[in-house]
């Protein structure tokens, strides 16, 4: 690992303050949470194996009933339903083929309570193309299912601290094609762009703190922020074409919009302590962000328009790393309750926050692509890694088990 300078040291303790790793020094009275757990009962779903040649045909099955399973809302039979036996839930069914170019894949759900056929469609492309198919009619499935858009078609990048240094890997939702994009001593806050096609991170590959720009399709990297100090905690624009960065380059840390060449745009706090960014409203209106202007971490809202702040969490006093639903209608974020990390979900207009997580302590939530679901790294019943929640809290899993997972991201793919 990296020897770091009394300089980085004081870099790094600063960007915990505001993550949510450390606590000490925090003697406020603690609030009690009590999660009421909304009641859930799993859609069923048979699946039984696609028709096909044995070469494609069970392992597009499998990719099948495993992007169901990852959506937490289905209990996915293997079985087919029994003949002229009428049942409540859904039917997927296909056929694999081969062609001189490659595969044909046909799906079809179809409501069994009903008799009827709710999405039919036909994919052609090359066997490698295989699991994107599944992927694009499972998510077209899961909306007429549960009426919201499903998740398979997703991206997760992530940092894994390692004795050599940091990794940042990129897999796709369902955990396949898991590959190492960069490394460097340090790398923090990996975002993606609206479109999923590049990655905003911070590197501390020179020394100190840069946000740099890493472009999915060649690799190349370029420089955004290497300004004197700190340049940290990037967060896009919905357009995807400016990035809202910390930067001490004028005293203390404050936050800049610029453009993708480092051009300062606009500077948009002055001087009240410590700020960092965290996400975007949809429509670009707000900046949710945290500072600790109060006296702790809190969350608050820029307003682009008017230029105005407000404070927008009063209850519990460090609240940090809010997340916007795409949807607008949620923003979820990371409370310390009782020497635990809770995930609440609140109205961005206000009011009480609601305890989503549950048993176990979270960290750093993203909301989903889609807006329904949640990521967050933390320690809950199955073990240490990222969990996955639907974003009302009804249920969760282990998504991926990971000790050493420093932070991470979730995009749609291109």
């Amino acid at each position: 690992m990296l020897a770091l300078t009394a300089r980085a040291v004081k870099i790094l303790l600063l960007l915990l303050l505001l993550g949510a790793v450390g606590v000490s020094g925090l003697r406020a009275r603690e609030i009690t949470v009590v999660v009421d757990q909304p009641i859930f009962s799993p859609l069923p779903v048979r699946v039984p194996p696609l028709k096909g040649p044995p070469s494609e045909a069970p392992n597009l099955t499998r990719v099948l009933r495993q992007d169901l399973d990852l959506h937490l809302i289905f209990k996915v039979l293997k079985e087919p339903p029994l003949p002229g036996v009428s049942s409540q839930g859904y039917l997927i069914s296909g056929q694999v083929e081969t062609l001189s170019s490659g595969l044909r894949v046909t799906l079809e759900l179809r409501d069994l309570l009903e008799g009827r056929v709710l999405l039919r469609r036909r994919f052609v492309g090359p066997p490698a193309a295989g699991p994107f198919m599944i992927h694009r009619f499972v998510d077209e499935a899961v909306k007429i299912m549960a009426g919201f858009p499903g998740v398979s078609y997703s991206q997760i990048a992530f940092v894994r601290r390692t004795p050599r240094g940091d990794e940042l890997r990129l897999m796709y939702f369902d955990g396949r094609r898991q590959r190492v994009l960069y490394r460097a001593p340090i790398i923090l806050s990996p975002r993606f762009s609206p479109d999923g096609r590049r990655l905003a991170l911070v590197s501390y590959d020179k020394g100190r703190p840069r946000v740099l720009l890493l472009d999915l399709t060649t690799g190349r990297l370029s420089v955004v922020a290497a300004f004197p100090g700190l340049n940290a905690s990037p967060v896009w624009t919905p357009d995807g074409k400016h990035l809202v960065v910390t930067l001490s380059k004028d005293g203390s840390p404050d936050l800049y919009l610029l453009d993708l060449k480092g051009r300062v745009l606009r500077r948009l706090t002055r001087n009240e302590g410590i700020n960092t960014g965290g996400s975007f409203s949809p429509d670009g209106h707000y900046l949710a962000f945290v500072s600790d202007r109060s006296g702790s971490p809190q969350i608050y809202l820029y307003d682009f328009f008017t230029g105005g702040t407000r404070r927008l969490t009063f209850s519990g006093r460090y609240n940090v790393s809010p997340s916007w639903s795409p949807t607008g209608q949620r923003l979820v974020f990371a409370g310390l309750r009782q020497g635990k990390f809770i995930l609440f979900s609140m109205d961005p207009e206000g009011g009480e926050p609601l305890a989503i997580s549950g048993e176990g302590s979270y960290e750093d939530p993203v909301v989903a692509p889609d807006g329904y679901y949640v990521l967050a790294r933390g320690k809950g019943p199955q073990g240490r890694g990222l969990y996955l929640f639907l974003i009302n809290g009804a249920v969760k899993k282990l998504y991926l088990r990971a000790s050493d997972l420093v932070d991470f991201d979730w995009g749609r793919l291109p």
